[in-house]
């Protein structure tokens, strides 16, 4: 089914996108910019968390195209396997949601593909992105350089080169200029994380210290210079700090508190740190409204629209890319399989909307009762397989009507005929002699 690795050269070049993919970029800020650093800005955290988790919750499954258009289910093959059991550790939602982090922040996921003897492949093993480096070489063939990090993934790896063939990698890229890498998220972000990073450091050092005065101390009298900075080191070490807030202040004579209301720099301050997690929402493409920011949405969209859109637009591309990748690196396609992540737990609407959908469908002839059963985890009932096909839209004349079709004609004799009797005289296939069902 699947052929093992040739071997070959491992010679070649670093292949990069725009932006080198290992370690950190500088930002405008000066703060650096890595995963650590980049998970470290609550935005940043929250919407790739927020992404990961989603696209993991859909449960990946194989399907064989029928000729009625029908899907037949695909359960024992090698790759329906993995997605129950993609590794020795992880179940199937740990492990693509590290490949979803990886992919969200470094527009790139890799996973080793362990094979067996047969070459079919029994183990995916998820590869930080940081670890990897692709190599070209001049004859079109494609390395993936791993440093190994972690005894674990030592041991995992022991049997593969430090090179290793693209065909023994599962590599999942996004955005590309080049092809074969995509191009780092948080490096295209960096300057919009950089700030976010150092808005929320300077919140952190003002709280920390106490750095931007709620009040100044006045004297009426001119102080000396070691007065001066006396009063000032005993107002810091009772002050200062949030293990402070609330203490009663005793001033020494002559010298009188005055409190500082917040200026219109603060309040652009606080504005800033709000359009900052406007523009990171923006790079990984989540409504406000997940990141907990209220009156971000149009009062005119119901809850469940915009969740509708935030499944079409940015679940359901990741999904794809996803679903193609598996076709292309197991040839799935060669075998007529297709693979398919089920979005439908992100759609699941409350338990009475849920009941009209699933009536609606059935009055229609849509959905069968035993499908919706199912569909919310109950068991089948005996003869809940059969379509509900409403009276009222059968085809006039039909035997559901009992009664001749239209344009029949008037019969020869003058009578009108037996309900279903065709004008010729000629009984219906399928009633009895006397006309009836």
């Amino acid at each position: 089914m699947f052929a093992p690795a040739q071997t070959r050269a491992s010679a070649g070049v670093p292949s990069y996108g725009m932006i080198p993919p290992l370690g950190s970029v500088p930002s405008a800020s000066g703060l650096m910019i890595s995963q650590a650093t980049a998970m470290a800005v609550a935005a940043v955290y929250a919407c790739v968390a927020i992404r990961a988790k989603d696209v993991a919750r859909c449960t990946p499954r194989l399907f064989v195209r029928k000729d009625d258009g029908g899907r037949d289910p695909v359960t024992d093959h090698v790759v329906a396997r993995l997605f129950v059991r993609p590794n020795r550790q992880q179940t199937w939602f740990e492990f693509w949601q590290q490949m979803m982090v990886g992919y969200l922040l470094r527009g790139n996921a890799y996973a080793a593909i362990l094979r067996d003897r047969r070459g079919n492949p029994v183990e995916l093993i998820p590869i930080n992105p940081d670890a990897v480096m692709v190599l070209e070489a001049t004859d079109g063939s494609i390395f993936y350089n791993v440093n190994r990090i972690g005894l674990w993934q030592i041991a995992m790896l022991r049997g593969e080169p430090v090179a290793i063939p693209e065909e023994d990698m599962f590599h999942l890229r996004g955005i590309s200029f080049n092809t074969l890498v995509g191009i780092s998220t948080i490096g295209l972000a960096r300057d919009a994380i950089g700030l976010a990073m150092g808005l929320e450091q300077q919140a952190s050092r003002w709280v920390g210290n106490g750095a931007r005065p709620s009040g100044v101390l006045t004297a009426k009298t001119r102080l000396s210079e070691a007065a001066a900075m006396r009063l000032k080191q005993q107002w810091q070490a009772f002050a200062g700090g949030i293990q402070n807030v609330g203490q009663t202040a005793v001033l020494e004579d002559g010298v009188d508190w005055k409190p500082v209301q917040l200026t219109s720099v603060d309040l652009e301050f606080i504005q800033q740190r709000n359009l900052q997690v406007a523009d990171i929402a923006r790079y990984y493409d989540v409504p406000l409204s997940r990141l907990g920011i209220a009156g971000s949405t149009s009062s005119k969209i119901t809850p469940a629209e915009e969740e509708q859109a935030y499944v079409n637009h940015t679940v359901m591309p990741d999904l794809v890319v996803a679903e193609q990748k598996f076709v292309q690196v197991f040839d799935l396609d060669r075998e007529g399989i297709e693979v398919d992540f089920d979005e439908g737990q992100l759609l699941r609407a409350d338990i009475m909307t849920r009941y009209n959908a699933a009536r609606l469908g059935v009055l229609t002839g849509i959905l069968t009762p035993n499908e919706v059963r199912r569909s919310e985890g109950l068991a089948p009932m005996p003869g809940g397989d059969r379509l509900m096909v409403p009276a009222n839209t059968a085809a006039l004349g039909s035997d559901m009507t009992g009664t001749a079709p239209d344009a029949a004609g008037r019969p020869e004799a003058g009578n009108a005929p037996a309900p279903g009797v065709p004008t010729n005289g000629d009984p219906d296939p399928q009633l009895d002699p006397q006309g009836e069902l």
